[in-house]
């Protein structure tokens, strides 16, 4: 039986696969585990609701607690930073192919190909 992630990280930005990517990780916390909630504005100017608001009320209806990171940038780029500076041991990533496979060059695929930790892609 593999070990229970410990730190766990996912990319929110309030689409129908990430807001799968965040059930996933609610689920796979346990005790003494840790979740931090990562939004990514590319632009670095929230123009969009405020999506970690909604992931935080999510969460607290299902009395799980969580950090919040918002940061500008690459957004692959910047979930894996986030990644390798908290120690994670599971980065969580929602994907919007149809196909079931992260898309070549898709925010997923990127994650997948340079996050140090493991990533569970959920579709």
């Amino acid at each position: 039986m593999a070990a229970q992630p410990k730190n766990i990280i996912v990319g929110f930005d309030g689409s129908q696969g990430a807001q799968r990517a965040l059930h996933a990780a609610a689920h796979l916390i346990g005790y003494g585990s840790t979740l931090t909630v990562v939004s990514v504005d590319p632009n670095g100017v929230r123009t969009e609701p405020d999506v970690l608001a909604e992931a935080r009320a999510w969460l607290l209806e299902r009395l799980v607690t969580a950090s919040y990171v918002r940061r500008a940038g690459d957004a692959a780029n910047e979930l894996v930073t986030v990644a390798t500076e908290l120690g994670a041991d599971l980065l969580v990533v929602g994907r919007r192919s149809e196909d079931g496979e992260p898309a070549p060059g898709s925010v997923s695929a990127e994650v997948v190909r340079r996050a140090a930790c493991n990533v569970l892609v959920v579709g």
